[in-house]
């Protein structure tokens, strides 16, 4: 019998990884299932493990856009009465990313060797995430399947959308800063220095401005290799931490504590987790299962470890407003809703609600820091180039009286 790997949570909400013997992936899911473990992934050893290994070294990362185009083909030919095989040849043929296409190819072989739709993706979990699979078995369980493809399509074509606009505000600002910075190094490093020696060779008075940015750029310009190496082992440092559980979790938890950047974050959480959770419930996922899968899909260790503590009291028979609220990671409105869609039996229709009100207020906090950081951009570019323009003036000036007297 082989031998699986698998990475589960408890109902603590902790990871737990091992190897457990089973006939095969059915027989380990059932085991898991009595030790009362969600599955988050499992693999198990063979012939393909390392060409399975060498693909997802090299292959090209499938981003939301693909998932929601794939979704929406795939939802298009199941309308139209295509069958799943057919249906996925043919998007198959059509896809353009290599490894995604061969992933494609894999499922839906395992479909025609007799495994359900989401056992074959399942297989896949750097590709489909735990989410993507628990809609489509809730789609298979129920006969929707065709509906929930369409949810999935919607979904992942706005988590699309709202990373888009997020990474189109920030690209100009940082592009501005790159800019400023360049010019300004620029400036003392070559400029300045030029016009100083002219100053030097005529007994100019060289002011203690000018001294101070000559010596900045002679600093930069004689170690630019150590300021180098001191910046690459910073970034180095902080990228090492950052993968620690601890380090990941205090960066976090910075995230959600600065000024318009951590409102912005607990907003995008919530947005995510209000979106996710309304997809799950309306798929009719279990909410108890439902909340542990929104954990797979939050980039925020702090927001999920508040949300693996409202599944636990929710486990205990609490509602998930309020230990939603006592936690404290999302705003007032969302716990508000969420009472409110359990009190009437409209949670879905609640958070759905509350994802799109999130959606549009990320759009406008977005657009409100972009143009609040261009104007302060420039100003901090306008005072330095006009310190340096200053730290040359004076001499000028000095050289300009002295040639009249």
């Amino acid at each position: 019998m082989p031998r699986y790997r698998y990475k589960v949570r408890d109902v603590n909400g902790n990871v737990v990884r091992g190897r457990m013997v089973a006939n095969d992936a059915k027989d380990l899911r059932r085991k898991l299932d009595e030790k009362n473990y969600f599955i988050i992934e499992y693999s198990a050893p063979g012939p393909g493990k390392g060409l399975a290994r060498e693909i997802r070294l090299f292959k090209s990362k499938v981003t939301h856009k693909d998932l929601s185009v794939f979704c929406w083909q795939l939802y298009t030919m199941l309308d139209a009465g295509l069958t799943l095989v057919k249906a996925l040849k043919i998007i198959e043929h059509q896809t353009r990313i290599p490894a995604f296409r061969s992933i494609i190819n894999r499922v839906g072989r395992r479909i025609e060797e007799g495994s359900s739709f989401s056992d074959a993706l399942r297989e896949h979990r750097g590709t489909f995430s735990q989410f993507f699979v628990q809609m489509v078995s809730a789609g298979e369980v129920g006969g929707v399947l065709d509906d929930i493809i369409h949810k999935l399509a919607v979904y992942y074509e706005n988590q699309d959308e709202v990373r888009n606009k997020i990474r189109s505000a920030m690209t100009y600002p940082v592009l501005l800063f790159t800019a400023s910075v360049a010019v300004i190094i620029f400036l003392i490093t070559y400029i300045l220095p030029k016009f100083v020696s002219v100053f030097e060779s005529i007994g100019a008075r060289i002011p203690a401005v000018t001294k101070v940015l000559l010596m900045s750029g002679d600093f930069l310009k004689n170690n630019g290799l150590l300021v180098t190496g001191v910046l690459a082992g910073a970034v180095i440092f902080f990228w090492s931490y950052s993968r620690t559980p601890l380090g990941r979790y205090n960066i976090d938890q910075l995230k959600l504590t600065l000024p318009v950047v951590g409102d912005l974050h607990r907003k995008m959480a919530a947005a995510q987790f209000s979106q996710t959770l309304a997809s799950l419930i309306s798929g009719g996922i279990p909410i108890l299962t439902a909340l542990k899968v929104v954990t797979e899909t939050i980039d925020n260790e702090v927001v999920v470890s508040a949300i693996n503590e409202v599944a636990v009291r929710v486990g205990e028979g609490k509602t998930i407003a309020v230990p939603l609220e006592e936690v404290g990671i999302f705003p007032e409105m969302v716990v508000n809703m969420i009472r409110a869609g359990e009190e009437t039996g409209a949670l879905d229709k609640m958070l759905s609600k509350v994802a799109v009100f999130y959606e549009r207020e990320i759009g406008q906090i977005t657009e409100t820091f972009t143009k609040m950081i261009e104007p302060l951009l420039i100003v901090f570019m306008t005072v330095v180039v006009g310190l340096i323009g200053v730290s040359i003036f004076i001499p000028m000036t000095d050289i300009m009286e002295a040639l009249h007297r």
